[in-house]
């Protein structure tokens, strides 16, 4: 899968391993919510997951955020919210 060309790493400005959350049973959206409105146009949020989190992806392409989900080569899934 090609990464798009928004996707540039000195413009991730947070990272949330979303693992220890989702093992405790906390669902880390509203946490990405509230992190990424503080974002400028152009910062990226970054989080990591053990699957594609499609609902997430859905709300924040819908509140205007440019999204893109990729897997690693250990089957973790990083996704990237872009602020416009």
């Amino acid at each position: 899968m090609n990464t798009p060309n928004w996707i540039k790493k000195e413009n991730i400005k947070i990272t949330l391993d979303a693992r220890p959350l989702l093992a405790q049973g906390i669902h880390p959206f509203e946490q990405v919510q509230q992190e990424s409105a503080a974002l400028l146009p152009g910062e990226i949020f970054e989080i990591i997951t053990p699957f594609q989190p499609t609902p997430m992806v859905e709300k924040m392409s819908a509140a205007g955020f440019e999204t893109h989900s990729e897997a690693d080569a250990d089957g973790m899934f990083h996704t990237f919210f872009g602020k416009k």
